[in-house]
């Protein structure tokens, strides 16, 4: 039965779920905004998921929750996922990125694109790792803003900022009225990630670094016989990430998808194990978005999914933004 439902498949039903979820969150979002400059309009509360795209915010609230041990007010919800995440993703290496983000989604359809396009190509190991170094310099650029050269009021100063507060909304305006520069850079990415598979991820997402390099440490991995395994490289070109054939045990590129594992045609060279022991190729998937629905719902019933602040002050800083 379980060969019936491929990695492949099951990790699209993922994502298509999730995605539409955002989708639903995005509207809903739209809703709420409507609501705040037009006197006319029903009441739609703010969707909290709505700031899983807020990772600078989560970022801050982080920060706080471990000097201060003071919860995030403002963006619960986005420090709820930020956490969610992290733990997914060091029990069951990059799973976040390989199930749950929708920005994992596109870059893989776009990848896919290319591929059908016959326009896909690998690059040198060097070249890659040259490439990929620049999402640790974006990372490290953030820890050391953030964690660094802020000190502790000057981070719950920008977390109460108006600014902070509507920041879904500007993101929002920025793709609504995208400027000349922005749509020049999506489009150079775009059309990267039809030559070169899931570039934004590889090699310029600096959330995905962070996970990666949680994943590495933990007890999930792929590990390969080398003795049985004759290099054929179906598990290259199966993988997502383009992780080259041995190397998936050892680089934080790894999502744990599984599709290395049922594309090699030789049984048990490749395997996914959990604390070095041999676990299905669904683990990912299930462990992972197991997980981090775990630690959200758990959120949402502990008080830390919605922000609570009154909604008379929010309806005037959200208006005075989309105005």
């Amino acid at each position: 039965m379980s060969r019936m439902i491929t990695a492949k498949t099951a990790r699209r039903a993922a994502q298509y779920v999730v995605a539409a979820g955002c989708v639903y969150a995005g509207w809903q979002f739209m809703r709420f905004l409507e609501w705040t400059i037009n006197p006319q309009a029903a009441f739609v509360p703010r969707p909290a998921g709505i700031e899983a795209f807020l990772p600078i915010a989560a970022l801050m609230g982080l920060k706080n929750l471990i000097l201060a041990g003071a919860y995030d007010p403002v963006h619960p919800a986005g420090l709820t996922i930020l956490l969610a995440a992290m733990a997914c993703s060091f029990l069951f290496r990059k799973s976040f990125c390989g199930f749950v983000c929708p920005v994992g989604l596109v870059s893989d359809l776009v990848g896919e694109a290319g591929k059908r396009l016959k326009l896909g190509r690998s690059v040198p190991k060097l070249a890659d790792r040259l490439a990929g170094a620049v999402k640790y310099l974006l990372l490290g650029c953030f820890l050391v803003s953030i964690g660094v050269l802020m000190d502790p009021a000057t981070t719950r100063q920008f977390m109460t900022s108006a600014y902070n507060l509507t920041a879904d909304a500007h993101l929002l305006k920025l793709f609504l009225h995208p400027s000349n520069t922005f749509l020049a850079v999506l489009g150079v990415l775009l059309a990267t990630g039809l030559f070169f598979r899931n570039a934004w991820c590889r090699w310029l997402c600096p959330y995905g670094a962070l996970l990666g390099l949680l994943g590495r440490v933990g007890p999930c991995s792929v590990k390969r016989d080398d003795d049985t395994c004759d290099g054929c490289g179906r598990c290259r070109r199966a993988c997502p990430m383009d992780i080259a054939p041995g190397a998936a045990a050892r680089s934080p590129q790894c999502v744990a998808c599984g599709q290395c594992v049922e594309a090699c045609p030789r049984e048990y060279t490749l395997s996914l194990r959990f604390l070095n022991r041999p676990v299905s190729r669904f683990t990912g998937l299930v462990g992972g978005v197991g997980l981090f629905g775990a630690v959200c719902v758990s959120a949402m019933a502990l008080g830390g999914w919605e922000s609570g602040l009154p909604v008379a002050m929010l309806r005037s800083l959200y208006a005075s933004v989309m105005r």
